[in-house]
Order: C-alpha cells, then structure tokens, then sequence
C-alpha cells in the first residue's frame, strides 16, 4: 500500500514538473528555431566574367570597428565566394540590424567597400541580411 501512495506521489510530481515547464514563456515568447546552421555569403565577380582576384578581405562592423570571422562554407572550394556573417554571430548584431562593411584588398593594393546590414539577436533563430548585394563587381 505504502508502495503504491509513494509510486502515486512520484508520478504527480514528475507530471506537474514537466507541465510547468511546457508553459514557461521565455522573454521572446514561443520561438521555433531550426538546427541548420545559416551563413551569407557573397559572391566575388568581374565585369569580363574573368575569375576575381583579391588579396585579402575583411568584414567590419561599423558601430563596434570589430572584424567578423567567418569560416568558408562546407564543402565549397571556391574563393570567390565571401561569407560576411554567419550563425555563430548571432547573439552579436541587434534585432534591428548592425551595419557591416565588406573591404576586399585588389591586387593592385585598391579597396573596394560594400555596406550591409545584418540582423540577429537574442531572440532570432538565424542572422539575416536585411540590405546589401548578393554579388560584388570589383573591376569597378
């Protein structure tokens, strides 16, 4: 008898627990993320349609003078192909977006400088572009 009173308070206790944990609201409400882990990238081109050459490039973010790191995408080998932010800057750009500058060094020791703006946040699932070019023409 004892066994099945106890048996009988573990099990409402084990279900008010997980009940109580289905109904807690986080500060951002009901967010359903997905686990694919998103980057943006941008393609690097020429007018002539030549393969773009560059000697190095790097992505700033405007308010913080930060540089953003991103790694290339998976099971791509084409160096034309720029990510200017990815997931795992996520909780570093504001809701409303942060402006990022793209500074691609051409061989010829010129810089050409291209705005986006990114968007992510505490609350977001994924970074978002919010404004800027998915190609960047550097003979220009």
């Amino acid at each position: 008898m004892k066994t099945r009173l106890f048996g009988a308070a573990l099990v409402a206790i084990l279900a008010t627990s997980c009940m109580s944990q289905h109904t807690k609201k986080s500060e951002c409400g009901d967010v359903i993320c997905t686990h694919i882990f998103v980057s943006i990238p941008v393609k690097i081109i020429t007018t002539n349609g030549t393969d773009a050459k560059f000697k190095s490039y790097k992505v700033v973010n405007l308010a913080t003078g930060k540089t953003i790191n991103s790694n290339p995408l998976p099971g791509t080998s084409n160096p034309n192909t720029i990510i200017i932010a990815d997931d795992s800057h996520l909780r570093d750009f504001a809701e409303k977006g942060e402006d990022l500058q793209l500074r691609i060094k051409k061989s010829n020791d010129s810089v050409v400088k291209v705005n986006y703006k990114v968007s992510g946040g505490k609350c977001a699932c994924h970074v978002s572009k919010l404004a800027g070019p998915d190609e960047v023409n550097i003979t220009q």
